[in-house]
């Protein structure tokens, strides 16, 4: 997740600031959808890390060698 700079959270402020309260409700139910979702992906990860643990890694190097990174 990108870090918002100071100037970046001085305008989110701005903007909601200047918003409606049935806008600012709209957005967040928007805000803990996101968070849902993200939280649904981190377990979704987490369950399969957790099935695959036991599974051969190969080092770092090497994945990158192979995606030509």
């Amino acid at each position: 997740m990108a870090v918002a700079t100071f100037q970046e959270k001085e305008e989110l402020c701005r903007i909601v600031d200047s918003m409606s309260p049935d806008d600012i409700r709209k957005l967040l139910d928007y805000a803990a959808f996101l968070r849902f979702l993200e939280d649904r992906e981190d377990a979704e990860d987490a369950a399969y890390i957790a099935a695959h643990k036991d599974e051969p890694s190969i080092p770092l190097e090497e994945a990158l060698k192979e995606l030509g990174l």
